[in-house]
């Protein structure tokens, strides 16, 4: 008798299970995600405060702009500092924020990327806020005197406050693209 091949065939493997997904029972840690991030723009204002340079200035006596205010040689720079302080301080928290939550491996997805990016955009909304607050209020006006005064630091445009939320989603993203599984784990 010969022998006759006998055609196995193997059993698939099994795949592993993957954790569905339940919006519903993700939105109270994505809620807190949100909260979470957006507070961190009260110490991130008052740091800028504190870190951003005044800007010294005189009022001018020159004939032509009478009771102008003049910044004194170097000073107009200052401007674009308070403006650079606030955009790096705001990228360093998104990315770090960015990085810390990726580490909360049992939330990760889409929902806590988007509470992280919106929460961020009302914290630099806050830090704007708070900060541009706090130096009114520790530099007094002090244009009457005649002598040079300081400034308070400015923001010349409210689009500082997208970068904690681009820092954020940088972050995030560049450690899922590194992530080498399906399911984010």
């Amino acid at each position: 008798m010969s022998a006759v091949p006998v055609d196995v065939q193997q059993a698939p493997e099994p795949v592993p299970a993957r954790r569905a997904p339940v919006v519903r029972a993700d939105m109270g840690p994505t809620v807190g995600v949100l909260g979470a991030v957006a507070v961190l723009g009260l110490p991130l204002g008052a740091l800028w405060a504190w870190l951003a340079p005044a800007e010294i200035v005189v009022r001018s006596a020159h004939a032509a702009t009478p009771g102008a205010v003049v910044p004194l040689v170097g000073q107009d720079e200052h401007r674009f500092d308070d403006m650079a302080t606030f955009l790096l301080l705001g990228l360093a928290t998104g990315i770090l924020t960015g990085a810390a939550l990726w580490m909360l491996r049992r939330r990760r997805g889409p929902l806590v990327l988007l509470a992280a990016v919106l929460g961020s955009l009302i914290a630099g909304w806050l830090a704007m806020r708070t900060g541009l607050w706090l130096v009114a209020a520790r530099y007094p006006d002090l244009a009457s005197t005649g002598a040079p005064f300081p400034r308070p630091p400015v923001l010349e445009s409210a689009w500082v406050i997208i970068t904690q939320p681009f820092g954020v989603a940088v972050a995030y993203c560049i450690a899922t693209a590194w992530n080498g599984t399906d399911d984010l784990t």
